[in-house]
Parts: structure tokens; sequence; C-alpha cells
């Protein structure tokens, strides 16, 4: 997965996805929701609302469901 994020940050989001799907999706998720709550912070106040508790839940279903389904393919790919 931090290979994955090392090329999800130099913007090689082909090589990153090659890497590790999941971890590019939660490098994606973190570059999104940085400067969201920097914003907020800054302000004193939720940019755009809060962010619901059922709508992370999912979010961190999928991270984790992609994570383990690209785990269980490359486990089965490599033998």
């Amino acid at each position: 997965m931090t290979t994955s994020w090392s090329h999800a940050v130099r913007g090689e989001w082909i090589q990153a996805l090659g890497s590790n799907v999941g971890g590019t999706l939660l490098a994606a998720a973190a570059m999104i929701a940085a400067p969201w709550l920097l914003i907020s912070a800054a302000r004193g106040r939720w940019l755009l609302g809060r962010p619901g508790h059922r709508a992370l839940a999912v979010l961190a279903a999928v991270l984790i469901a992609v994570t383990l389904l690209d785990w269980i393919y490359r486990l089965g790919t490599q033998g």
C-alpha cells in the first residue's frame, strides 16, 4: 500500500493502481478530505456540510472490500 501512495502523490495514478487498488483509493480519499477538513477547521464550521456517519461507514466498507479483493486476487495469481 505504501508503494501505491508513493505513486499517487507523484500523480502516477496508473502505477498506483497497479501497486494496490485499495491504497490508491485511500490516497485519493485523503487528498480530497485533507483540504476540506483544513478549510472547515480554519472556518470553525463544516464546509459543504458535516459528514454523515452512514456515508463514512459506507466509504470505509468500500475501501476495506476493495483492499481485500485486491489482496485475494494477488494471492490467487501469484502461484
